[in-house]
């Protein structure tokens, strides 16, 4: 059956596997295929496969057969591409049907898949599962660091290219697939300890991030093969392609290579870990292949939340703290009440001008003291009038100069007044301790922790890679 006759939807009710349709009838299987081509046009996951039990050469178009996507759970509602124009309203909005299920994209050119012919019918084939036929399957799910602690394959020193020495970062960065031609490559100790290159493209995303030495929030350790059995779960997406449609890339004979891809960018991930042996990475993680993350790591006792640039992260903490970091802004509203409450301290600091405004007034209170500083000019101005009250006594203290003025009536009243020449006492208002806090910069080549920033907060987030 040629590829551009191929069905669009179900079984062809014409195709029986019985003593009248003897050419088309085949043992039900299953077999193992190669797939050499994906069938274009009717976007439903069907694949061209070479099936080695049938023999023949797999570059001869007659030996490559179509077989479609068998689900492991899909449906629609009723009269879903229904043909029967006898339907109620077939155009009406909801009952034109709806389709719900799973989908996963066709593995690529040469990858080897299981197939069956359902009741033996040769013009009913589907591919069941994909096979793991290789040892080259590292980097499902987690796309993970290098398992051993300090194998990996350095790049050619290139010194117009800053970022050569963090792509040749040991035991922390996200890794591709060891070259299988190496003879060491793959024996019982080999798994572990074959070197392997990091992956360009995805550590160059954690060096943005401030996360390419992060082992915690950057590239963990999930991998299929770190251990065995494996405590890893998990699915991963291919990737967008680096070299779809290149004209340089070749294929095997009988495979597409306009369809080929031997590179990709690294893709999304979904991954459950119950950790290695130590206990280590006990996690879920959901990573897109930008960067952008939700992490809930048992391990570390945290949750965490960074988008794909790295200027944005939430983090929930082991001590029981919540740490927020953004690089230009922090907005909320609420259309009710604002309530910040602290059984501590409450520290607010800024590198500019503090703005506070109400509509219907602003109260500032204490049951102890109100000390109000400044090291310039102190200016009080309202259309209204000025309060300045204390239970137990209220004093302005200036160290230079004191000036009052009104420009109505002036009244100063009390028990006695005093008014006498001389030095005065001194200010006694006294400020919040200032704190020199880690801070964190970007030396052209990646985020490093250098600086510090003064704050009377006590804790103030940075750009990964923070001190916390």
């Amino acid at each position: 059956m040629a590829t551009g006759q191929f069905r669009r939807s179900g079984a062809d009710p014409a195709s029986k596997a019985d003593s009248k349709n003897t050419e088309s009838t085949v043992d039900s299987g299953p077999y193992e295929a190669v797939v050499v081509s994906h069938v274009v046009g009717t976007r439903m996951g069907q694949l061209m496969v070479y099936i080695p039990d049938f023999g023949g050469e797999k570059t001869d178009p007659n030996n490559q057969i179509p077989v479609s996507y068998c689900s492991p759970y899909y449906g629609t509602t009723y009269n879903t591409d229904s043909q029967d124009s006898s339907d109620t309203a077939p155009d009406a909005q909801f009952i034109t049907g709806q389709s719900y299920g799973m989908w996963m994209v066709p593995p690529d050119i040469g990858n080897k898949v299981l197939v069956v012919f359902a009741a033996g019918d040769r013009k009913r084939g589907y591919w069941i599962g994909c096979i793991y036929d290789s040892m080259s399957h590292h980097m499902v799910p987690g796309l993970a660091r290098n398992i051993s602690s300090d194998k990996s394959k350095t790049l050619p020193p290139n010194p117009a290219d800053t970022l050569t020495p963090a792509l040749n970062s040991k035991s922390v960065s996200p890794v591709v697939e060891a070259y299988t031609g190496d003879s060491s490559s793959f024996t019982p100790d080999g798994i572990t300890s074959t070197p392997r290159y990091v992956h360009e493209y995805q550590n160059i995303i954690l060096v943005g991030q401030g996360l390419d030495q992060d082992l915690v929030r950057g590239a963990i350790s999930s991998s299929s093969l770190r251990e065995s059995p494996s405590n890893v779960y998990g699915i991963s997406t291919p990737g967008r392609s680096m070299t779809g449609n290149n004209p340089q890339v070749s294929a095997a004979p009988g495979e597409n290579a306009k369809q080929a891809v031997i590179a990709r960018q690294g893709g999304h991930s979904f991954v459950m870990d119950d950790g290695d042996v130590s206990g280590v990475d006990r996690l879920i993680r959901l990573r897109s292949s930008g960067g952008h993350q939700i992490l809930m790591n048992d391990t570390e006792g945290i949750f965490y939340i960074a988008s794909a640039s790295g200027n944005q992260w939430i983090e929930f903490g082991s001590n029981g703290q919540i740490n927020i970091f953004a690089d230009t802004g922090f907005n909320v509203r609420t259309k009710g009440d604002l309530n910040l409450h602290s059984d501590a301290a409450l520290n607010i600091n800024s590198n500019d001008t503090v703005n506070i405004s109400g509509a219907k007034g602003v109260k500032i209170s204490s049951p102890q003291t109100i000390d109000i500083q400044a090291l310039s000019s102190l200016t009080a101005g309202t259309n209204g009038q000025i309060k300045l009250f204390g239970g137990g006594g209220a004093s302005l203290l200036s160290g230079g100069g004191l000036s009052m003025s009104s420009n109505g009536p002036a009244t100063i009243a009390g028990q006695s007044i005093n008014l006498g020449g001389g030095s005065g006492n001194p200010p006694s208002a006294t400020m919040p301790t200032m704190n020199s806090l880690p801070d964190v910069s970007f030396n052209g080549t990646n985020w490093t922790a250098s600086g510090s920033i003064s704050s009377i907060c006590t804790i103030a987030p940075a750009h990964e890679p923070w001190k916390r």
